[in-house]
């Protein structure tokens, strides 16, 4: 099946270089459920299909793969900070690390949410004044809802 972008684009677009993530932490099904969530309630399945055909490639490299591995990780970012084993759920303690407190890996996570909403809002105003075919700015969910200061806003 096709992809808007890879695991390596994730780790490469949404973690800086003093970040370890392995690319085998990042899966095909995290991809693909953070742009059925994101992606396309914003650009639309006639947009998605001509992206995965490999049109209109600069759109995809400049302004879909960075909103999608940031999607890709705000979603799979509480599942970095736990692990499962036997034993149930675990989070990681090494003699050099300790786990930070919940109000920074709440703040961690904010700042992770606001960074992907940031550029899902930077696809929208592009693909807004842009000419691309396939797109239908009323499909657009970002030019009919928008969260601000923690209303709800639609129009």
């Amino acid at each position: 099946m096709k992809r808007l972008i890879t695991p390596e684009q994730v780790v490469s677009l949404a973690f800086s270089d003093a970040e370890y993530i392995s690319v085998a932490t990042i899966s095909d099904s995290d991809i693909d459920a953070a742009t059925n969530r994101y992606i396309l309630p914003i650009v639309g399945q006639s947009l998605v299909d001509a992206l995965l055909e490999q049109n209109y490639s600069a759109l995809l490299e400049q302004y879909v793969a960075p909103a999608l591995a940031f999607a890709v990780r705000h979603s799979i970012q509480p599942t970095l900070n736990l692990r499962t084993a036997d034993s149930g759920l675990l989070s990681p303690r090494t003699d050099n690390y300790t786990t930070p407190s919940q109000s920074a890996v709440d703040t961690y996570r904010a700042s992770i949410k606001n960074r992907m909403r940031e550029l899902l809002c930077r696809l929208s105003d592009h693909l807004n004044s842009a000419e691309y075919e396939e797109y239908n700015p009323k499909q657009n969910i970002l030019n009919r809802c928008s969260i601000d200061g923690g209303f709800v806003q639609i129009f």
